[in-house]
């Protein structure tokens, strides 16, 4: 049985880490962003301090290791593999002469199945664990006093360690004194009676803040959010576990014929995966899984990648924000804008709504165009909303926005804080030379240009439009085209020829627009179509000349086809000329 428990655990291992890492590896990059572990006593016995604390801190602590490459997928499969191997260490108790390999990976199964929430937080995984091995304590004790004592003491700490997993502890340890017919067994209902007592407690005092946190799984959940049904999947499967490895532990305890062991195990085996299957495809989120990974590539500068993963038809508005940015900071937005699927404002812009993805990637666009108000407004927002001390992405954005201001006091507090990160204390250390030094920040290429930008004047801006601030921030610093690109393309994604030509007149020819890109070119014949005089004034080039005359000649040729469109774009779907006519 030793020998089988390990060949499970090492298949069942290397079958989790291979699949999580092929299909999941961004989901582990991007839950290590909405959290922020810190080296500070503090924190440590502030998070220790509330029920289920230590789980919690373990938990966090894991999680900040995924922002290496098979971190993510190697904790998280060595977690549900010790949870199933603890499990296997409990059926064996009940059933020690039958391998029970579906019953050892039901837990992990379900456990998998709420893993794939990233609202989820890994303190329900360690301590869920906590409780599988508190409960292997309990059913050694062979005297019945022995686990009544030890199941008090359980519950008090897994309640302080694990928080809500106390509760199926005790439910659980009346289970075993019920189907083992203890005598005096009720004496064991003391236990439950404890763990109410303990969650009722906490609420009363106001240590827990919603008897759902106190009571049930939720508390391994965003507490701002409701989860799904999935979250109580590992609380249903442990009682069927030891129910169902009664039942086989009073089949019998005979060693099977090497024959029927093969056919048994292969069974076992063949149900492990079609359930496994049943609850990936039923719960994994497969809606944000390219999401995570353009968020990845823009967190870690990959722009060429982002550009590469964009091509063909785009619907999601907040792919768009990354294309465009990507293209940004390329130095190609404004002439290869409408080589890709542009939508409208929204596909430059995503309207804000309170919620933490909009606001990061509104913070970055902000922060690459240089306004730095808006990039530090939308920081914060999402910083906010995150759990426990936010995130690290996040609060070095704080960190950035502040030392353009020259607000030093409060970029210090936040360099202090990511000071007390194991993967960010170099970046820490790096922003400190900054603070209270001026003449240091204005030789850094990267804060020395948003604070050349920065402007006197302050706006209301609005998503729906192209906000004046952008060229007010232009004019401030000429050198970078961002923000007087991505006004242009906005004045251009809203069909607004009127203020296409005032955009024109007033800053082609000048420092912020000394000649015109692509896009603009095309703009251009648009506005002035019968106007060839005006071609020249603004140097259109013959080549691009050309291909408008052919393509007016085939709008001309299929004027009266309801499919035009759809012929026209694989010649000129990459032009201006076609986003005016046909979106």
């Amino acid at each position: 049985m030793k020998y089988r428990l390990f060949v499970f655990a090492f298949l069942l291992f290397a079958a989790l880490f291979v699949w999580l890492e092929w299909v999941y590896r961004f989901h582990f990059f991007y839950i290590e962003q909405n959290q922020m572990f810190l080296f500070a006593s503090h924190y440590f016995t502030e998070m220790v301090g509330e029920p289920g604390g230590v789980a919690n801190y373990v938990g966090e602590f894991l999680v900040q290791f995924f922002v290496r490459p098979y971190a993510g997928a190697f904790i998280t499969a060595m977690l549900l593999t010790l949870t199933g191997v603890l499990t296997a260490l409990i059926c064996k108790r009940m059933a020690p002469g039958r391998p029970l390999y579906f019953l050892y990976a039901l837990p992990p199964i379900a456990l998998l199945c709420v893993h794939f929430a990233f609202n989820y937080i890994y303190q329900g995984t360690v301590a869920f664990m906590m409780m599988l091995a508190a409960y292997c304590l309990y059913i050694s004790l062979r005297r019945f006093r022995e686990r009544l004592a030890v199941g008090a003491v359980s519950v008090l700490l897994l309640y302080w360690w694990g928080g809500a997993v106390a509760l199926p502890f005790a439910f659980c340890a009346v289970l075993w004194e019920g189907i083992n017919r203890t005598p005096k067994g009720y004496w064991v209902l003391l236990l439950v009676a404890e763990a109410v007592a303990a969650a009722w407690v906490s609420v009363y005092l106001c240590i827990v803040g919603d008897v759902r946190f106190a009571f049930l799984p939720d508390m391994y959940y965003h507490h701002g959010l409701q989860p799904g049904k999935e979250i109580y999947y590992a609380w249903i499967s442990f009682p069927a576990v030891l129910l169902a490895a009664r039942f086989f532990g009073r089949k019998g305890s005979s060693v099977l014929s090497a024959g029927r062991e093969i056919v048994w195990t292969t069974g076992q085996l063949l149900l492990v995966a079609m359930v496994s299957w049943a609850g990936v495809s039923a719960h994994i989120d497969r809606k944000s899984a390219h999401l995570k990974m353009l968020d990845h590539y823009a967190r870690t500068g990959q722009w060429d990648t982002i550009i590469a993963h964009s091509g063909g038809q785009i619907t999601n508005y907040l792919y768009l924000n990354y294309l465009n940015l990507a293209l940004a900071e390329k130095g190609t937005l404004a002439d290869e804008f409408f080589k890709y699927d542009q939508r409208g404002i929204n596909g430059l812009f995503i309207p804000w709504n309170k919620t933490v993805q909009p606001s990061i990637i509104l913070s970055d666009i902000h922060f690459k165009i240089g306004n730095i108000a808006i990039a530090q407004e939308m920081a914060f927002e999402a910083m906010v909303s995150t759990p426990g001390y936010g995130s690290p992405r996040l609060l070095m954005r704080l960190i950035q926005t502040n030392l353009v201001y020259g607000a030093y006091p409060v970029a210090e507090k936040y360099v202090d804080m990511l000071e007390n990160t194991l993967f960010y204390r170099d970046r820490a250390k790096e922003y400190r030379k900054f603070l209270y030094n001026d003449e240091r920040l204005e030789r850094d290429t990267l804060l020395a240009s948003r604070r050349k930008g920065l402007v006197a004047e302050n706006y209301i801006t609005n998503s729906a439009a192209a906000s004046v601030d952008l060229p007010a921030i232009a004019l401030q610093n000429p050198e970078d085209r961002t923000a007087i690109e991505y006004f242009g393309c906005a004045i251009l994604l809203l069909k607004d020829m009127q203020a296409f030509e005032a955009f024109l007149t007033r800053y082609y020819g000048t420092e912020v627009l000394p000649a015109l890109p692509v896009s603009f070119q095309e703009a251009v014949i648009t506005l002035h179509e019968n106007q060839p005089e005006m071609w020249e004034h603004y140097r259109i080039p013959q080549a691009m000349v050309e291909r408008f005359g052919e393509y007016k000649k085939q709008v001309l040729a299929h004027r009266n086809n309801s499919g035009a469109a759809n012929l026209l774009r694989r010649s000129y779907g990459d032009s201006y000329w076609f986003y005016y006519m046909f979106k």
